[in-house]
């Protein structure tokens, strides 16, 4: 976009969608997502970007969004995105850096780019700088709640979508449950598929190496989210000691947290959530962090934007096909093939979301 485009309006709705009910150690029970919707309209074009939560800040979101956000965006040239992402982040600074700003303004900054898309008639992988390919794809369920024949016959759907590997979750107040949860699924899909584990912060590093350990015997491609993310040291000290990586990125608010991990080795495989992560912008930045750094990248929810990001990565191993899926409400839900999943070639980010499908469940 080489012309001045001024934003002229920003417009916001909010969702509560109903989950099947289901939970992992460091969240409890999840029975609702929010989502919630923006739309950003420059020279006749409007962008498309969202925010989600598992249930609860969403109203806070939006509030932000309306408040504070868009006032500062109305008359901004919309072609300068990454300029505006600036602007957006330093205005916030003293009550941000991260949280609940991070969403805010990764919903503007995800439509920021969907407009950029639509101006150039580019899709986004091609309008920051990445080429289309096809990214292995893993199923991925919200399972810890989850009696053993429930979990398994989870696991054995992704096997019949195709998957090449599959996550569950870790943190049983008996760890004997967990290895035995674990095992079992192991023994399901083979030695022919990967298995991820994810904590959800449920531990010390103490309690992680421990009970990492005891899980190593059965081959984890991964370890998620071990302890809590502001534990840099630990994180560090459990990729030195434990076998298997660790994986972290979906609780980190800011480039400034990825940079800290990358800088002291604290994880093998960045993954990216371009809504927890502040946006596009930010988690762009963060891939050239793990890129730097030669280290692989994953993704966390966000499968359709992932996609695109991903192939704008140097080493991605893994897209995230998750238990939250937009799927019911959106006009074209992704499509897996061959346990693979591709970005999408229309101008922008390709999202589309059916207001008919969403309409009973708007605030």
């Amino acid at each position: 976009m080489n012309a001045r485009l001024p934003i002229q309006a920003v417009e916001t709705e909010y969702y509560r969608l109903p989950l099947e009910p289901m939970g992992d150690a460091g969240h409890g029970a999840i029975t609702s997502e929010e989502l919630i919707l923006v739309s950003v309209r420059a020279g006749g074009l409007a962008g498309q970007g969202y925010a989600y939560t598992i249930g609860r800040g969403g109203r806070a979101i939006q509030t932000l969004i309306e408040q504070d956000l868009a006032p500062l965006l109305l008359g901004q040239d919309a072609s300068d995105v990454e300029g505006l992402w600036e602007r957006l982040w330093r205005a916030l600074l003293y009550v941000g850096r991260g949280g609940l700003l991070a969403f805010a303004i990764a919903a503007l900054d995800i439509a920021l780019w969907d407009l950029r898309g639509l101006s150039q008639g580019e899709p986004l992988y091609q309008v920051i700088g990445g080429q289309a390919r096809a990214i292995p794809a893993y199923g991925s369920g919200v399972d810890l709640p989850k009696p053993l024949d429930a979990l398994l016959q989870q696991v054995e759907g992704f096997l019949e979508r195709g998957f090449p590997g599959v996550k569950v979750k870790v943190g049983r107040a008996d760890p004997r449950e967990d290895e035995a949860r674990v095992a079992a699924v192991r023994r399901l899909i083979g030695d022919d598929r990967d298995l991820m584990i994810d904590a959800n912060m449920a531990w010390t590093a103490d309690e992680a190496l421990e009970r990492g350990r005891r899980l190593e015997p059965f081959r984890p491609f991964w370890l998620e989210e071990p302890t809590i993310p502001e534990d840099v040291p630990g994180h560090a000290r459990l990729a030195r000691e434990l076998a298997m990586p660790i994986a972290v990125g979906e609780s980190l608010h800011s480039v400034y947290e990825f940079q800290r991990y990358v800088q002291e080795r604290a994880a093998g495989v960045i993954q990216i959530d371009p809504v927890t992560n502040g946006g596009i912008t930010a988690s762009l930045r963060a891939l050239r962090l793990a890129d730097a750094a030669g280290l692989a990248t994953s993704s966390h929810y966000t499968d359709e934007l992932s996609a695109h990001l991903l192939c704008a990565s140097r080493n991605p191993i893994y897209l995230e096909k998750h238990a939250f899926a937009l799927d019911a409400y959106l006009e074209e839900p992704q499509q897996v093939q061959d346990g693979r999943v591709r970005p999408t070639e229309v101008p922008g980010n390709g999202l589309h979301f059916s207001r008919p499908r969403l309409a009973p469940f708007r605030g």
